[in-house]
């Protein structure tokens, strides 16, 4: 009879003898009970806060072509007017992730503590334009001494004003600046309320399109290489570790999607954001798509916040440390070779 029933049963269980062999068998069952709770504990109901951009479109195609999913996130999109506006959606607690560039970052570093980015996914020299009215009498850099500039205050359009003012000689109180939001550009221009304006794509491309001949773009050294990344509480880090590698990886996916059919992905990108497609096509060259942390990241961070408190945009004299504003675990886990940054 005894050959019929369970080899645990033949054996008598002859492991679990000793009390303290119960004890050892509980706490094993306890662990791997408290690790799965863990695991499913986790939001797989993710919402994201993005920037109304194509510097966002690995998150559109991870959305639009299923690889959230396939990770096995559901995901709720929001679109904002700017990373700076996703940021605050992130604040606000109205979202889990948000897309936005560095300097959105830095500004909001001299604020709160609470946040950390955990992948780059993007980034571009030349998403943000200078565009003046050609009665304006600008023509160069040079030119905007004196005149009438708008630009998005405490985003990564003022630092690029600024730093290619600099590399020119020219200082910020040698213009007269104000802010203003981007979608006003085509506005603002053609009413001649400013002589020039300083705005991240797509609406620098709209403001041309709409205006003609009666605006130029003013040509620059590319000196700024702004990216966009993803950004989330440290506290939803901390509870979601397994999902912030998910989103990484569905950005992963959706990156070698854009970069081996950019003619798809255009057009998907072109819809998501309801934008006609010669708008998408006018900066595509202009990105450079991939999943990293750079240390020139850091770099970055770290010029933009000088240049922030030599000009008094923010009050407090001591830099943060950027290090501890980036999560490096979730793209280290996933692919520790796209990971240049070392603490």
């Amino acid at each position: 009879m005894s050959r019929f029933l369970p080899r645990s049963k033949r054996l008598g269980f002859r492991f679990l003898r000793h009390p303290a062999d119960v004890l050892f068998l509980l706490i094993g069952f306890l662990f791997i009970f408290t690790s799965t709770a863990n695991v499913a504990g986790e939001n797989k109901r993710v919402r994201i806060a993005m920037a109304i951009s194509p510097l966002s479109s690995p998150f559109i195609i991870a959305f639009e072509k299923g690889y959230f999913k396939e990770v096995g996130l559901e995901v709720d999109i929001k679109q904002v007017k700017g990373g700076h506006l996703a940021f605050n959606t992130l604040a606000a607690g109205e979202a889990d992730i948000a897309t936005s560039s560095e300097a959105v970052v830095m500004f909001n570093s001299f604020k709160r503590n609470d946040f950390s980015l955990f992948c780059t996914f993007v980034n571009s020299d030349n998403d943000v334009k200078i565009l003046a009215h050609r009665d304006s009498g600008i023509r160069s850099i040079h030119d905007l001494r004196g005149k009438k500039v708008a630009t998005i205050k405490g985003t990564s359009a003022h630092f690029f004003l600024n730093h290619t003012l600099l590399m020119k000689g020219i200082a910020e109180s040698e213009l007269k600046i104000s802010g203003f939001k981007p979608q006003q550009a085509t506005h603002v221009l053609q009413n001649k309320q400013f002589d020039a304006v300083t705005t991240w794509e797509p609406f620098a491309h709209l403001a041309k399109k709409e205006l003609g001949e009666d605006v130029i773009i003013v040509e620059h050294e590319r000196v700024y290489i702004e990216t966009f990344n993803a950004i989330t509480k440290r506290e939803y880090a901390s509870k979601n570790k397994g999902t912030l590698i998910k989103i990484t990886q569905a950005l992963v996916k959706a990156n070698k999607f854009i970069n081996s059919k950019p003619a798809e992905t255009q057009l998907i990108v072109a819809k998501k954001l309801n934008k006609k497609l010669d708008v998408i096509k006018s900066t595509w060259d202009d990105f450079s798509f991939a999943v990293r942390l750079d240390q020139w990241l850091l770099t970055s961070l770290e010029a933009e916040a000088r240049w922030a408190m030599e000009n008094g945009f923010v009050k407090e004299k001591e830099m943060p440390n950027y290090l501890e504003y980036i999560n490096l675990e979730p793209l280290k886990k996933l692919a520790p070779e796209k990971v240049t940054i070392y603490k």
